[in-house]
């Protein structure tokens, strides 16, 4: 008889409304907290069958609020909720070691943040629904870093690239690769500006050398292909083919003097007029 009036008891001062702890077997798991009007409401701690546990506030039976959640397959998350999912910022750790603190919308890593990866890279900037997309900076662990635009994890768009031997690029890139127009700077001093396709100078460019020798024209795979002018540091010019950055073919000579002659090369080799 004692029991059952203390239960009757228990009921009748939280049946008005009051908040109360309690301890409850729900259908995937235990829980013991705050409970109102047979709700999860305030603090309490969840205890999922799948080993997964939550422990922080409550709203009308979902997770609101601050708290720190740990799942099955061993990652974990401390931040905002809101109806049952992490809205706002906070924190989140993969089983492989990567973390992310930043912003969270639907569940999902969304807005500003920084990701670190188990590898030692780093990546400060915008992400969509769990993917790098938008603006930042990717710094890797070589000391290299990437500052510009990404599409969907990879970079696209306007960037630059720091080289970790002092090379710097500027310019566009597509799926992770060099596309388009860019400049190349190279700790050397030499420069190349112009053409990029699939991550090499390809296209109509100008590279300038260190020593004031320069050429204008086409490339192929990073080579002097095609038509183009070469212009020596002391003022002579050779136009006309290339292959493989030999001269090839018929082409024009300008000498120091002015002089013009008409030459015939073969893969760099001049043949006898």
């Amino acid at each position: 008889m004692k029991t059952a009036f203390y239960i009757f008891i228990f009921f009748s001062l939280t049946a008005g409304g009051a908040t109360a702890q309690e301890t409850i077997t729900f259908i995937n798991g235990k829980y013991e907290g705050d409970m109102k009007d047979g709700k999860r409401q305030g603090h309490g701690r969840a205890v999922y069958f799948d080993g997964s546990l939550y422990d922080g506030m409550w709203a009308n039976d979902l997770r609101n609020g601050v708290g720190r959640a740990i799942f099955k397959d061993g990652s974990s998350f401390y931040g905002d909720w809101k109806e049952d999912k992490r809205q706002g910022r906070g924190n989140y750790e993969f089983p492989n070691g990567d973390k992310f603190i930043g912003q969270f919308a639907n569940d999902e890593m969304s807005g500003y943040g920084t990701y670190m990866y188990a590898n030692g890279n780093k990546y400060i900037g915008d992400m969509v629904n769990g993917v790098i997309n938008g603006k930042g900076v990717l710094y890797y662990a070589s000391g290299e870093r990437y500052e510009g635009s990404f599409i969907d994890g990879q970079k696209a768009g306007k960037g630059k690239y720091y080289y970790k031997s002092g090379n710097l690029y500027d310019g566009y890139y597509m799926a992770d690769k060099k596309e388009g127009f860019g400049k190349m700077v190279f700790a050397n001093g030499d420069e190349y500006m112009g053409e990029f396709k699939d991550n090499n100078r390809t296209g109509k460019g100008i590279f300038t050398w260190a020593n004031g020798d320069r050429y204008e024209g086409d490339f192929t795979n990073g080579n002097l292909n095609g038509f183009g002018s070469f212009t020596w540091s002391d003022g002579e010019k050779y136009t006309g083919t290339w292959t493989n950055n030999n001269r090839d073919g018929q082409g024009t000579f300008v000498a120091k003097s002015g002089e013009e002659k008409m030459l015939v090369f073969a893969n760099g080799q001049k043949k006898s007029q």
